[in-house]
C-alpha cells in the first residue's frame, strides 16, 4: 500500500507491522497515526502527546482507548463501510455452507456417490430451504442491514435487536430476550 499521496501534508513514515513494544518508539512525535490492528491503549497514547488524529483501516474502534482520546481531544476516524457487502456475503456463504452441507455434498459427489446412485437426484442428508426460516440479528448497523437484505431475498423472516430505535421494511425489531 502506498502512502505517497499523504506526503504533500508532511513527512510520512510507514511500517508493515508494529509490535506493541515498538509503538511509542515508532510513533514518537507523530501528529497523525494511521493503523489497523495496532493496540493504542491510554498508557501508550499518554507517551505520544503530539498525536492529534488516529485513522483506522477498520470499521471498529476496539483497538483505541476512546475514553483517553475523547479526554485529550484526539480525533479518531474509521472506515465505516469498507467491508459491509463482503462481510454480509461471507455471512451467507457460511449459512449456506452449514445449512446445505455443501462440503459434504461435494465430497460425496466427488467420491462417485451420485454417479453410482440409482436415482436421478442425489442427496444423503435432509434438504432444507432458507425460505420461511428465521434469522436473528443482534445489532442493526450497516453490516446487519446488508445481511437482512440478503435474508429477505431468500424469503426469510428477519428479527433484529438494536439499542436504538430502527425501522426497516421486512425486519421485525424485538427485545434482546425475544431475539
Amino acid at each position: 500500500m502506498s502512502f505517497s499521496c499523504l506526503e504533500k501534508f508532511g513527512e510520512v513514515v510507514s511500517y508493515d507491522r508494529t509490535p506493541y513494544e515498538k509503538i511509542v518508539e515508532r510513533a514518537k512525535g507523530a501528529e497523525v497515526i494511521i493503523t489497523n490492528k495496532t493496540l493504542l491503549k491510554a498508557e501508550t497514547l499518554s507517551k505520544l502527546p503530539e498525536c492529534k488524529y488516529i485513522g483506522l483501516f477498520s470499521t471498529g474502534y476496539d483497538v483505541v482507548d476512546l475514553e483517553y482520546t475523547d479526554k485529550h481531544g484526539i480525533t479518531v476516524c474509521n472506515v465505516p463501510s469498507y467491508s459491509t457487502e463482503a462481510v454480509a456475503q461471507m455471512t451467507f456463504a457460511h449459512i449456506l455452507n452449514i445449512y446445505n452441507r455443501v462440503e459434504h455434498h461435494s465430497n460425496r459427489v466427488h467420491n462417485g456417490d451420485w454417479a453410482n446412485g440409482v436415482d436421478f437426484c442425489f442427496w444423503n442428508t435432509p434438504l432444507f430451504e432458507l425460505k420461511g426460516k428465521t434469522l436473528g440479528l443482534y445489532g442493526f448497523g450497516r453490516i446487519a442491514v446488508a445481511v437482512a437484505k440478503i435474508a429477505l431475498s431468500f424469503g426469510m423472516k428477519v428479527l433484529a435487536y438494536s439499542r436504538s430505535e430502527k425501522e426497516f421494511e421486512g425486519v421485525e425489531f424485538v427485545g434482546k430476550r425475544e431475539l
